[in-house]
């Protein structure tokens, strides 16, 4: 937000999601350097500048801004096992960590509530999301089983980059749900919590009168919601709930 109203940049330049995890896939095979998709992207876009508007002879910076252990679970590096070896064990307990800070978000506007509610009455079921959030592909991988239609609403996406609208709706969502974490879904207008409390409820048969409520049919779906959960949940014991 800052450096937009300074104007401290010349473009902003949007790299897919595939392009980005073929370079952040492409670093670690070739270069040795472990990044996420943000990383990805950033080095992406910088290629795309080198080769088409730089300079001959210009020297390009590309700064990585975030590391690839939080996506060892995604399809980024689904190749991956879930469990590590002794030895990434033993790397891994040899580098500190800490929660990484919060993110500030900007005053609720009107503008960004009333799209909050537009989302909710337009759509019998809306998801607010992330697009390479590893839970909310939880919720989509189970909605689809089920059958059930749903609106994704992805407020990291660059459609809603411009004047910070991202955020704006995320501040506008929070004073709602009470809620900072993804996704958060609606059905019927009615907030029913994120991934896990969906798997939980149609687990414990509560999901569907919510359902069947708001007028909504499901396949005939037999199968373990947990199923959907990132794999390295696979020995959490919500599972055996």
């Amino acid at each position: 937000d800052e450096a937009v109203r300074a104007n401290l940049f010349d473009e902003i330049v949007f790299t897919g999601s595939d392009a980005a995890m073929t370079t952040s896939r492409e670093l670690a095979q070739k270069e040795g350097i472990f990044t996420g998709v943000s990383g990805g992207g950033t080095l992406a876009s910088a290629l795309e500048f080198a080769q088409t508007k730089a300079p001959k002879g210009s020297r390009i910076l590309a700064m990585l801004p975030d590391t690839g252990e939080r996506y060892l679970s995604t399809p980024l590096f689904a190749d991956v096992p879930a469990d590590m070896t002794p030895e990434e064990k033993e790397i891994a307990d040899s580098t500190p960590g800490e929660a990484p800070p919060g993110v500030p978000l900007p005053e609720v506007t009107e503008e960004a509530t009333a799209f909050v509610e537009d989302m909710k009455a337009k759509h019998k079921i809306v998801i607010f999301s992330l697009q390479n959030c590893e839970f909310c592909w939880t919720i989509f991988g189970l909605f689809d089983a089920l059958g059930l239609a749903y609106h994704r609403v992805d407020i990291d996406s660059f459609e809603y980059a411009k004047d910070n609208m991202g955020n704006k709706y995320r501040a506008a969502l929070a004073a709602q749900t009470s809620c900072n974490t993804f996704p958060q879904y609606f059905v019927d207008g009615e907030f029913c919590g994120g991934a896990v409390d969906a798997c939980m409820m149609w687990k414990k048969g509560e999901l569907q009168p919510l359902l069947k409520k708001a007028g909504l049919e499901t396949k005939d779906y037999q199968g373990d919601p947990f199923e959907f959960l990132p794999k390295w949940m696979t020995q959490n014991p919500l599972r055996s709930t």
